[in-house]
């Protein structure tokens, strides 16, 4: 082999070897400039032939100026930055087309491919990115590796530097700098951002079912102030060590001994009262005496509600599931890596939100002199689609944001790994209070950042700390060990084969194939991806249950203080413990097949007086009605026909098996009427509502107390034995088959006994009386579950014997094919006892 030797030449100057970013690389000279210039280094190569040799020239570095400034941008601190905008202020926010401030990191445009010099990096900020780029925004721009420290200009118009001085345009001293000189000779570039003010969205609670169980963060509370219904996010909880408090925004939870009411199951509970702990804003300098700022306030915005039963909660958030300790901030260890952080909150009016930190007190208000600050801007997650990007609304007020830390990772299908930035454990970081809404890049929608507070400075202002570790937590979704249980248990029931492999193929179509809050929060997650699909077995709920005027809703009819009214209501129940003049009850009459007819029914329900649509329950017919269905989707070779029917129909079996379900003492006794008095908090004052024994039994059995024992539930179901048997040919079977149920159910429970063991623990849904009913009914309820599930895989397989579905469509069925059944009112349609078209159909 030849070998290379790399000779010096001692005329070169002294350190030519040595390279840099500003240090262009040697280059081969050809004979003439050698004649004229000295060589630096010569290449001598020696191999087969004679050796040769070839000269290379190294320029000499660029002279240096020792005695300029070099600054190194990097370096700066958020001291230096927000001492530099504090110098400027006057100059920054009196400028035209200033929206407000922050500090932050550079953006860079997506379009720009190389990653600048430290050097190059100084001459952009103090040169200006130039006329021919267009408007930066948040949009078309991004933090990358080697963005540095600077402080952001918010605009709300884009002018080039050439348009300034011109006749009629802006003056020259209009123009918002590219760079803050400090007194000392260190320089703070600016990054200016064109923003779009808009208007904020309203805010307007969506059709979400808190739960009833347990309540926690995430859930939305309601207050009544002024002839206005105010709504807001509970954050967290918070103790002062002898109390425990709810912390949300203050401009909604009102003035000390104001009453708050939380939204779960559809109605607005009592649970507490405005507490006069509370924080409107605190001088900046007192928040953090490390950092320069004359004449501004940290927003706070933030109240406390002192609640009646601390039982009633956790602190696992809704949606987030559990999180970590609070992540401490204070002026020591508040750095600029929190920019691009990924963070995220469960918001009462959006749901669960996810974003990244864009800018450090934000100063977004000067109102006579004083500045107003918020400390921190949160973006949403993706700005370059804000029709499907969740953006923060009006409600979301007092969530709690959270930082994630150590993200999680997974074996892709690609088989790389993938991480996932935003899960992963969280830490509690800031407190929402508001939002500011920008227009998006080319007008196709809004967006809104978040407005929020650091949670350590709020507690810490308000003499309280953080309270974690609950892991009970809240469910969702009612049925989680209800609906949704079942319709899982009746998959694991069913006995090996074709319906079997469907079924288990699409569980996570029907039900949830988990139940862990973390595993909860991934679905729902991917749930909010493909178009807010919602599990089968809970649709007749959750979407039918609707006016028509939403998406797959049946509800035809207006009930008062936001409710809906129509024929999906009394196909969901049928009081079938009434009796006739001779003392026979529906329901030991119907388990002759002869009678468990329509026109029997209706003959029966007229002879007791029932005889509104309301009053006429006819859950057995509506099974009848699906088998007839089903019987025929399989029959067809119809496989998303059949699965939408099937999963829905879980919803139904379900709340055959719940005691409640079919008695006349639904909700207790409803001819024994009683008035209970309340007293106002704060003035003391009583008010009574009318009310009757008994009441809300039902919340508290069919909710709170499977919310509570949800583990022992489960456990209890896991034992479920595969059917056997002749199963329901035929719709009438069917019918039959939940009849029996029903009678099975009220002989394990009778609801009257329930009803009863509900009274005489108080009668009221707290811990005590939950313990009561559980203790008393615990091994039943698990039992009447196991049964309906059981009954339900049954069903399904009756109407699947003599199926024509191809094997090759016994795979996952796509949600969107799912949805369009659901949301089609003419599938499997709602009707009441008395329409004309229900004998057909069965």
């Amino acid at each position: 082999m030849g070998r290379l030797f790399l000779r010096r030449n001692v005329e070169g100057p002294p350190g030519s070897l040595r390279t840099g970013h500003n240090h262009p690389s040697p280059t081969i000279m050809d004979a003439k400039a050698k004649k004229n210039q000295k060589e630096d280094l010569k290449l001598t190569f020696t191999g087969a032939s004679k050796p040769r040799t070839m000269a290379l020239r190294v320029p000499a570095p660029p002279a240096r100026d020792v005695l300029s400034t070099q600054n190194n941008y990097r370096s700066l601190s958020v001291k230096d930055l927000l001492e530099a905008r504090d110098s400027y202020h006057y100059h920054l926010l009196n400028k035209p087309n200033v929206v407000g401030t922050a500090i932050g990191l550079y953006l860079i445009r997506k379009s720009d491919q190389e990653a600048p010099t430290t050097r190059q990096a100084q001459q952009h900020s103090a040169a200006g990115d130039g006329a021919v780029k267009k408007p930066r925004t948040f949009e078309n721009s991004e933090v990358r590796s080697y963005s540095w420290p600077c402080v952001l200009a918010l605009v709300s118009a884009w002018v080039d530097e050439d348009e300034f001085g011109a006749k009629g345009q802006l003056k020259p001293q209009d123009m918002v700098p590219k760079t803050l000189y400090l007194p000392d000779g260190r320089m703070v570039p600016v990054c200016v951002v064109k923003v779009d003010r808009a208007q904020p969205d309203s805010g307007r609670l969506p059709d979400a079912r808190w739960p009833g169980g347990r309540f926690g963060p995430g859930m939305a509370i309601s207050v009544d102030h002024q002839g206005v219904e105010r709504h807001a996010t509970i954050g967290c909880l918070v103790t002062d060590g002898h109390s425990t408090y709810a912390l949300t925004s203050r401009h909604a939870s009102g003035a000390a001994g104001q009453d708050v009411r939380i939204v779960a199951s559809g109605q607005r509970v009592p649970i507490g009262f405005t507490s006069d702990k509370q924080l409107t804003r605190l001088p900046f300098e007192e928040v953090y005496t490390e950092f320069p700022a004359r004449k501004t306030y940290v927003n706070m915005d933030a109240g406390l509600i002192d609640l009646d039963d601390i039982r009633d909660w956790t602190t696992t958030t809704y949606g987030l599931g559990l999180t970590g300790p609070v992540a401490d901030l204070n002026a020591m260890n508040i750095t600029l890596r929190l920019i691009d952080a990924a963070v995220v909150a469960a918001g009462a009016a959006s749901g669960r939100l996810e974003g990244r930190i864009k800018g450090l007190f934000y100063r977004y208000r000067s109102i006579g002199g004083y500045d107003y600050v918020s400390d921190f801007l949160i973006a949403p997650r993706d700005l370059t689609d804000v029709r499907t990007t969740p953006s923060t609304r009006a409600g979301d007020s007092g969530a709690v944001w959270h930082l994630v830390v150590h993200p999680e990772s997974a074996l892709g299908a690609n088989g790389k790994i993938a991480v996932d930035e935003y899960a992963g454990e969280l830490r509690p970081l800031a407190m929402e209070w508001g939002g500011q809404a920008f227009g998006s890049d080319g007008g196709a929608g809004r967006y809104t950042f978040a407005l929020a507070t650091s949670l350590t400075t709020i507690c810490k202002a308000l003499d309280v700390e953080p309270v974690t570790g609950d892991r009970t937590g809240v469910n969702p979704f009612w049925g989680r060990f209800g609906h949704y249980s079942i319709a899982a248990a009746a998959i694991q029931a069913l006995p090996n084969g074709d319906l079997k492999t469907f079924m288990e193929a699409n569980l996570d179509r029907i039900t949830f194939d988990h139940f862990t809050a973390k595993e909860m929060t991934e679905y729902l997650k991917e749930a909010a991806k493909t178009g807010d699909y919602v599990p089968l077995a809970d649709v007749p709920d959750e979407i039918w249950k609707k006016h028509v005027s939403k998406p797959g809703g049946r509800d035809d009819k207006f009930a008062g203080q936001g409710r809906t009214t129509g024929p999906e209501h009394p196909v969901h129940y049928a009081d079938i413990d009434v009796t006739d003049a001779a003392g026979i009850t529906l329901r030991q009459h119907s388990l002759d097949p002869q009678k468990l007819t329509v026109p029997f029914w209706q003959q029966f329900y007229d002879g007791i007086g029932a005889t509104t649509p309301r009053d006429r329950g006819l859950l057995p017919f509506r099974v009848q009605q699906f088998h007839t269905a089903m019987k025929a989707f399989a029959q067809n070779g119809d496989a998303v026909d059949f699965l939408a029917a099937a999963g829905i129909l879980a919803h139904y079996v379900g709340d055959a098996c719940q005691p409640l379900h079919g008695s006349q003492y639904a909700d207790g006794y409803a001819d024994q009427p009683m008035d209970v008095t309340h007293k106002r908090r704060g003035t003391g004052e009583e008010y009574i509502e009318k009310s009757h024994v008994g009441a809300g039994v039902h919340s508290a059995y069919e909710t709170k107390m499977l919310d509570r024992f949800d583990a022992d539930i489960s456990a209890g179901m896991g034992q479920i034995a595969t059917i056997t048997g002749v199963f329901p040919a035929t719709g009438p079977e069917a019918a039959m088959e939940l009849v029996q149920l029903m009678d099975r159910v009220a002989t394990a429970i009778p609801p009257k006994d329930l009803v009863d063991v509900y009274v005489a623990a108080g009668g009221k849904p707290v811990v005590a009386t939950l313990n009561a009913l559980w203790q008393q009914f615990g091994p039943q309820t698990i039992g009447v579950m196991t049964d309906g599930a059981q009954v339900l895989a049954k069903i399904w397989a009756g109407a699947w014997q003599n199926h024509t579905i191809a094997q090759q469509d016994l795979v996952s069925i796509a949600p969107d094919a799912l949805r369009a059944k659901y949301e089609d009112v003419t599938f499997v349609p709602s009707l009441y006892l008395d329409d004309p078209a229900l004998p057909p159909l069965l």
